[in-house]
């Protein structure tokens, strides 16, 4: 029998790195971020710098705003507290460029798109001037070696986000980022992670946002761990023009492993998640475990190319579509424990499956036993595989557990 982790969507209120609740598990297992480093708040005080890069803000950054941006970005080992709202929404100014929309424009529920790169074909119309603000296109930039923790309910980044590009051993761990240029596709998106490893995302909340809530590049994403997070799609301008946010979590990197864990995805139409691409030689292992998928119109699961995934234990209420029927077909390997077949895992990873639950309205699951997944989440080693729980106690967990605020 195979050792297993036993971890379950509540963690432990164990402190193992000043500022950090908990310890990374998953596929994330060995981050520790700023480690043993004091923990630290960026200032409170009004004082002023005028460093050559802050000049084009109207000649100054707040010490609060600025110091916050190079802690995250500097070589140091850090455990950076975030005991308040830093708010970036106006801090670049705003940018004017020509744009388009679909369905509808924003004052009818849409989104309208920046620039050209979405604007062709017959079903796009232009938009002549779109005015948004500078901030959310320009990310914070995240260094390795970093823990970024939220105080209590307070650790609040809004009108921009998060950027590691080139890091690993990175926590963000209770921090809400929302209000992303919400109206506009390409406005901005709330964490990017790009050439990056061993990061473990927890406890934290995304809305509002305008492009995609998680993203990573064409770059390895590595070793990542989603946990607990909450996922929040109700919104005024929406792509798909039902007040539902669509473009959640788009997860396209070269070689990547996800372990995404008591999760809470609501009023969501798309992408939730999406993950895999058909470039050559990458490779995507995906463990979705005791997630609760809520009230969505469109389609949680879009799987694509050179992706091996367990989906087990999680729960699909009131859900059009709990997997896009192309994902069966475009994806390498997928096993989502149909009924009956969870003793089929004993053999491959050590223990038996746990079945998902579909409830409320939901669409059909459509039922896929490739044990090749298995095979590939096998490989990864026993210590990185998540022990699931049955689907029927999935839901008032995440409910009471996920998002920020409930360490």
């Amino acid at each position: 029998m195979k050792a297993i982790i036993f971890a379950t969507v509540s963690l432990a209120s164990k402190v193992i790195a000043a500022g950090v609740t908990g310890t990374a598990f998953g596929m994330a297992t060995g981050t520790t971020g700023g480690g043993s480093a004091t923990p630290a708040a960026p200032s409170n005080t009004a004082q002023y710098v005028t460093r050559p890069c802050c000049l084009r803000v109207v000649g100054k950054y707040t010490d609060k705003d600025d110091r916050l941006e190079l802690w995250l970005a500097d070589d140091t080992p850090r455990v950076i507290l975030i005991d308040k709202t830093f708010d970036f929404t106006s801090n670049l100014g705003t940018t004017t460029s020509a744009g388009c929309y679909q369905a509808c424009d924003v004052f009818h529920g849409g989104q309208d798109y920046i620039g050209t790169l979405s604007c062709s074909g017959s079903t796009m119309t232009a938009v002549s001037s779109i005015t948004y603000n500078a901030a959310g296109a320009s990310p914070l930039t995240v260094n390795s070696n970093k823990s970024i923790v939220g105080v209590g309910s307070k650790g609040i980044i809004q009108g921009r986000g998060l950027r590691l590009n080139g890091a690993s051993n990175v926590i963000i761990q209770n921090v809400y980022i929302y209000n992303i240029n919400p109206q506009y596709v390409w406005g901005g998106d709330a964490l990017t992670i790009q050439n990056a490893d061993k990061v473990w995302v927890d406890h934290c909340k995304f809305s509002l946002i305008g492009r995609q809530m998680i993203v990573s590049g064409w770059d390895a994403a590595g070793h990542i761990t989603i946990s607990n997070c909450e996922f929040d799609g109700r919104t005024y301008w929406s792509a798909t023009c039902n007040n539902e946010h669509y473009w959640t979590l788009l997860l396209i990197g070269a070689k990547d492993y996800y372990t995404f864990s008591g999760n809470y995805l609501h009023h969501l139409s798309g992408r939730a998640p999406h993950y895999g691409t058909s470039n050559n030689g990458a490779t995507n292992v995906f463990h979705a475990v005791n997630n609760y998928f809520e009230d969505m119109t469109g389609h949680a699961f879009d799987i694509e190319a050179n992706t091996w995934s367990l989906i087990e234990g999680n729960v699909f209420s009131n859900v059009a579509t709990p997997m896009t029927a192309a994902s069966t077909t475009k994806s390498n390997a997928i096993f989502n424990v149909p009924l009956g077949a969870e003793s089929t895992c004993t053999s491959v990873i050590g223990r038996a499956c746990v079945a998902n639950s579909v409830i409320d309205g939901s669409g059909t699951l459509m039922s896929v036993k490739n044990t090749a997944a298995l095979t590939q989440l096998a490989a990864v080693g026993a210590s990185r595989i998540l022990a699931a729980r049955e689907a029927s106690g999935v839901a008032a967990s995440v409910k009471t557990n996920a998002g920020i605020g409930k360490l």
